[in-house]
């Protein structure tokens, strides 16, 4: 998988969201219902193409417009720790 998320980190389904704690910061930080479902989906498959297929199928956007949101949520958590690329 190109993304990673730390085991460090605890994940929490709270309604439809996904609440992310980072325990070493003490920062916590909120993933939207897509955002949630994007993770789920990351983590269940371990395939980019994979999340992409499953959102597509899921919500009314192409599959270049899931591949660019799911690309920007992965940067934005990866500026923040809570994802790494695969090999750093």
């Amino acid at each position: 998988m190109p993304y990673i998320i730390p085991d460090r980190l605890l994940l929490q389904a709270v309604s439809d969201e996904k609440v992310i704690l980072d325990p070493d910061s003490g920062n916590y930080y909120t993933l939207d219902v897509v955002g949630a479902k994007m993770i789920d989906l990351l983590c269940e498959s371990g395939s980019i193409e994979k999340t992409i297929s499953g959102i597509v199928a899921e919500y009314e956007v192409s599959e270049e417009s899931a591949h660019t949101d799911l690309i920007e949520l992965l940067e934005k958590m990866a500026e923040h720790g809570l994802v790494q690329k695969n090999g750093d």
